[in-house]
């Protein structure tokens, strides 16, 4: 099982996310801001966006949107975006 281990906010709706089997992808997940539901909604706001936090290995947000760090990893791999790196962050 992956887990996200750190995080790091880029640029607008961009993160740099880290997972535990040594691999690193930068998402933009811009995507989210389009489906435009409930838990979604809080994310246009930026700095809201950019405080997400990593609860239990996943991607979260106070409002209780969660992302599981295999369905970002895959994510990544789809988008030919993760990559190795040589120490856990």
């Amino acid at each position: 099982m992956i887990n996200l281990i750190k995080i790091e906010p880029q640029e607008g709706y961009t993160l740099k996310l880290y997972f535990s089997d040594a691999t690193y992808t930068v998402l933009d997940l811009s995507y989210l801001i389009e489906i435009k539901t409930v838990l979604t909604k809080s994310l246009q706001d930026k700095d809201y966006f950019q405080s997400c936090f990593i609860d239990f290995g996943a991607l979260c947000w106070k409002n209780g949107l969660e992302l599981s760090a295999e369905s970002l990893s895959q994510k990544a791999k789809q988008s030919n975006t993760l990559w190795q790196t040589k120490e856990v962050a």
